[in-house]
């Protein structure tokens, strides 16, 4: 007969239904090897697409950091950029290569090729800076102005009374011999007066940060924070300004006084 005669057809059905659970269990240590090697192959295919994706984080991660020390750079040198919009004299970008904490001092990487002579002031975006002190053809030694071998002559820019800023501890500056009586009070903004052919005139110095007046003191105790980033600034700007060799230390000379300070008045005798 024909097995595929129509007599047969439910005897079929019914031998299929009752084998088809023995193919399955036959078939399954195949299906599961399958299915495992699958699992494992997708698996390796994920681990190294993720040790992929880490790697191009790392090196992304990597870029922006340096993207993000570009930008900070960049925005100093547009600071600096603009400062130099406000300043009329020739001035030189410098950067620091060395620092020193006694004395306070930075070498920059410029010199005498670059014009560079002792005497020129140096100032960064914010404000004076110090003043070059020893060169060489390729780098420079600048004093920083809060040494304590460090003075500048300085006027009040709210009054126009003048004083000398010398370096003071903490990274700080005092203003020297000034007379009780003088009207200077904190908040003060303090800029560099241009005389006695230091610095030139006109840049920001400093802000007094607290004024002591002792009664029995002819000379009050003034402290001011400097304008200039001096732990900060990476880039310079030299002023090619003012009288090349002279240095505008404390203990050279005696200071010059931009106008003498008064005295106090004695009291009037009851």
């Amino acid at each position: 007969m024909d097995s595929h005669t129509a007599l047969l057809a439910p005897l079929r059905a019914t031998l299929g239904t009752v084998v088809a659970p023995f193919h399955l269990v036959a078939h399954a240590p195949y299906r599961l090897t399958s299915h495992i090697a699958e699992v494992a192959a997708t698996r390796s295919t994920l681990l190294e697409r993720n040790a992929l994706l880490e790697r191009e984080l790392l090196k992304m991660q990597g870029a922006m950091t340096r993207y993000q020390a570009l930008h900070v750079e960049n925005a100093r040198l547009r600071e600096l950029l603009d400062s130099t919009e406000r300043v009329e004299d020739d001035v030189l970008i410098a950067e620091l290569v060395a620092m020193s904490t006694s004395p306070q001092e930075v070498v920059l990487d410029k010199g005498e090729l670059h014009q560079v002579a002792v005497g020129n002031a140096v100032i960064d975006s914010s404000g004076l800076f110090g003043q070059v002190v020893e060169t060489n053809a390729f780098t420079s030694r600048v004093l920083l102005i809060t040494d304590p071998t460090h003075a500048v002559p300085v006027r009040v820019l709210r009054n126009d009374v003048h004083a000398i800023a010398v370096g003071g501890s903490g990274g700080q500056l005092r203003l020297k011999d000034v007379a009780i009586s003088l009207d200077i009070v904190e908040g003060d903004e303090l800029v560099s007066s241009g005389l006695g052919g230091r610095f030139p005139g006109g840049y920001p110095v400093g802000v007094v940060e607290s004024v002591s007046r002792d009664p029995t003191e002819p000379f009050a105790d003034i402290v001011a924070a400097p304008s200039a980033h001096l732990g900060r600034s990476e880039q310079v700007l030299i002023v090619a300004a003012g009288d090349a060799g002279t240095v505008g230390v404390a203990d050279a000379a005696e200071p010059v006084m931009d106008a003498p300070l008064p005295t106090p008045a004695p009291e009037a005798s009851s």
